[in-house]
């Protein structure tokens, strides 16, 4: 009898949507993978607005996104956010089934200093005048609320410390291996804050992937995909 393998749940980056990991997904399916995604709450064109984007209401997502697919012992791969929320999950829910959790592209330094550099790329008007193109990528995925998203991710980042950073007690009871995986051109997220992080973790691991930028569609999913194989049994 053939065993079945792993389930893989994706989780998106912020601003981001489900099928943004198509190719990353279809990679693992090629394997024999079961591998699913979803859209947190009010990312792209069919979700409910949410009175407020946190890193709690996205793990609430997935959490009831397990419980629906009856998924009893998932391995979760986030990109940037995604990676926050799967490791939220895990120190937070106290029936989390997830074994294993890989990471790409997380940041974890949320401080005043470094959220302010983000800041001016979640202007809708400053978007709108310098980057048309993101613009109208961010409508092909979200539709009219794309200014809405905007906003409230600004006003979740300016928060997050406060009311759902990941304490070092947090990740210290995370008991799982967690892979933390960096491009090796990211720019917005830095060794030092990764480095921090793995440190608490009881099973971190820090890995580097080569000719990759932040963004999943400009990094190696090649060997994403098979570093992260390689670790998931």
């Amino acid at each position: 009898m053939t065993k079945l393998k792993t389930s893989v749940i994706f989780l998106h980056a912020a601003l981001g949507v489900a099928e943004d990991l198509a190719s990353l997904m279809d990679l693992f399916r090629e394997r024999g993978y079961e591998s699913h995604a979803l859209n947190f709450s009010g990312h792209g064109k069919n979700s409910a607005d949410p009175k407020e984007f946190r890193i709690d209401l996205f793990a609430r997502d997935l959490d009831i996104f397990i419980k629906k697919n009856n998924l009893n012992a998932p391995v979760v791969f986030g990109h940037s956010m995604g990676g926050y929320v799967a490791l939220y999950h895990k120190a937070n829910f106290e029936d989390s089934p997830i074994t294993k959790i890989f990471t790409y592209g997380t940041k974890f330094n949320w401080s005043e200093k470094s959220v302010s550099k983000e800041l001016p790329f979640l202007a809708p008007d400053y978007l709108k005048e310098k980057y048309p193109a993101q613009v109208e990528i961010l409508i092909k995925k979200h539709g009219e609320r794309w200014k809405q998203l905007l906003l409230s991710t600004a006003h979740m980042m300016q928060h997050l410390e406060r009311i759902d950073g990941l304490s070092k007690e947090d990740l210290g009871s995370i008991n799982i291996p967690v892979m933390l995986i960096l491009g090796d051109q990211d720019r917005v997220v830095t060794t030092e804050e990764t480095s921090n992080v793995n440190s608490f973790l009881k099973y971190g691991k820090i890995k580097t992937i080569s000719h990759s930028k932040h963004e999943l569609e400009r990094s190696n999913l090649k060997e994403i995909a098979e570093m992260v194989i390689q670790n998931i049994d």
